[in-house]
C-alpha cells in the first residue's frame, strides 16, 4: 500500500487536504510469516511502541514479518480484522464491543491505553468547560473515529440535547486545522492525537474527557478474531510480547523511540524540529495513559477485568447495544503479562510521564 509523502502537520491534520501515510515495511531478509496489524488513525507518535517493535527486530526474532498499516478511526478497523483483511487491529475497546454486539468476531487480546483519552476539545478562548455548553455550537467529527461512535454515551451521561448540537462530519486529516482555523467551536478527538499537534503551535485548549463524565472506557486494546485465539494461539503471543516490548522500550527509552519512529516513516524524514516534537509529545502521551496498577503489578497489556466490565456496561447501558457476548468471548489475558518493568524503571516512568495525563481542564 502506497500513500501520499506529507509532513507531520499535514498528519496532524494543520496543513492541506488529502488522504494518507506509508511506512517502511522493514522486510526482513530471512523467510518468515506475514503478519498484518491495522492502527486506528494516522502514525502519531502515540503508536510509536509498533514501529520500535518492527525496527529493533521484537517480531522478527519471533518469526514474524509484520507491515503496519495507518487507520480510519476504531470504528473502521472492526470489520478489516472480521474479515481477514488485517490479523491483528488496535481500537478502542468500547467501539470494538459495540462492533462484536453487530455480530462481529473480535476479542481483544492486549491492552495499550487504560485510560481513556476520548473527548471534546477546544481553543482555551471559547470557554467550553461544561458539556451541556456544547449545544448551539458547532462540533467536528470524523464519522470513523472513537469519539463520534461514542457520542451517544456522552449524550446520554450528560443529559446533552443532541439535536441542539449542530455535529459537522468531516475528514480526520482536516479536524484540527478546523479548530485553529476557528471553522468550528469544537472537535472531536483523542488527547493523544490533538495535545501534540496544538502544543507544538504554542496553543492552550480546553478538554471534556468522556471519562471525566460518565462514560466509563478502557481505551485501546489489540484485537483480532476470537478464532484465532484457539487456532493460532502461538501467532498470538509471539505477536502480543514483541509488541509489549515495543512499548516497553518506548517507555524506557523515549528519546530513542522518537527517532525511530521518525526512521520508520518516510513522511517524516528531514523533518521540522516542530516535527519531531509532535511524534514526542504524543509518545509522551501515550506512555501517560498507560501508567496504571494493572500493568505494573501484572505485566504490560494486562487488562483489569473490573474495567473491562465497565466499559460493558457503559456500552450497554448508554449505547444500547444489544446481543453482546459475554465478557470472556471479548477479551484474552492469556497472552499479556510477560513483559514487565522493574519497580525502579516503572517509578521513572510513572514520574517523567506524568505531566501528559489527560484531565479535564
Amino acid at each position: 500500500m502506497k500513500f501520499s509523502r506529507r509532513s507531520v502537520m499535514r498528519l496532524a491534520g494543520l496543513v492541506g487536504t488529502g488522504a494518507a501515510f506509508g511506512f517502511d515495511r522493514l522486510t526482513s531478509a530471512c523467510a518468515a510469516a506475514p503478519v498484518k496489524v491495522t492502527l486506528p488513525w494516522l502514525p502519531m507518535g502515540t503508536f510509536s511502541y509498533a514501529f520500535v517493535a518492527k525496527k529493533m527486530g521484537f517480531w522478527e526474532k519471533r518469526g514474524l514479518d509484520v507491515t503496519i498499516d495507518r487507520g480510519f478511526g476504531s470504528g473502521k478497523v472492526c470489520v478489516p480484522v472480521d474479515q481477514g483483511q488485517y490479523d491483528f487491529g488496535i481500537l478502542d475497546l468500547g467501539v470494538m464491543m459495540n462492533c462484536a454486539g453487530r455480530g462481529l468476531n473480535l476479542t481483544a487480546i492486549a491492552g495499550i491505553w487504560p485510560r481513556s483519552p476520548v473527548g471534546i476539545f477546544s481553543l482555551k478562548e471559547k470557554n467550553l468547560k461544561d458539556p451541556k455548553q456544547l449545544e448551539g455550537k458547532r462540533v467536528a467529527f470524523d464519522v470513523g473515529s472513537a469519539d463520534f461512535q461514542l457520542w451517544p454515551a456522552f449524550v446520554k451521561a450528560n443529559g446533552i440535547e443532541d439535536q441542539k448540537v449542530n455535529k459537522i462530519m468531516m475528514d480526520g486529516d482536516s479536524i484540527i486545522k478546523a479548530m485553529v482555523d476557528k471553522q468550528v467551536d469544537a472537535v472531536g478527538n483523542f488527547y493523544g492525537d490533538i495535545a501534540p499537534a496544538l502544543w507544538s503551535l504554542g496553543l492552550d485548549f480546553n478538554v471534556l474527557l468522556y471519562d471525566d463524565f460518565g462514560v466509563k472506557l478502557y481505551s485501546n486494546v489489540l484485537a483480532c478474531k476470537n478464532s484465532m485465539i484457539e487456532k493460532r494461539p502461538e501467532l498470538c503471543e509471539s505477536f502480543v510480547t514483541g509488541l509489549m516490548e515495543g512499548l516497553r522500550y518506548v517507555y524506557l527509552n523515549p528519546e530513542r523511540s522518537v527517532d525511530i519512529h521518525l526512521e520508520s516513516v518516510k513522511e517524516l524524514q528531514g523533518g521540522t524540529v516542530s516535527n519531531k516534537k509532535v511524534v514526542e509529545y504524543g509518545q509522551a502521551v501515550s506512555t501517560g495513559l498507560g501508567m496504571v496498577p494493572s500493568f505494573k503489578d501484572k505485566g504490560l497489556g494486562y487488562m483489569d477485568p473490573a474495567s473491562i466490565a465497565a466499559t460493558a456496561d457503559t456500552v450497554t447501558k448508554y449505547m444500547g447495544v444489544r446481543g453482546m457476548p459475554e465478557l470472556s468471548q471479548l477479551y484474552s489475558n492469556k497472552f499479556a503479562g510477560s513483559v514487565k518493568l522493574s519497580d525502579q524503571e516503572w517509578s521513572e516512568v510513572s514520574g517523567r510521564s506524568e505531566k501528559y495525563v489527560p484531565r479535564h481542564l
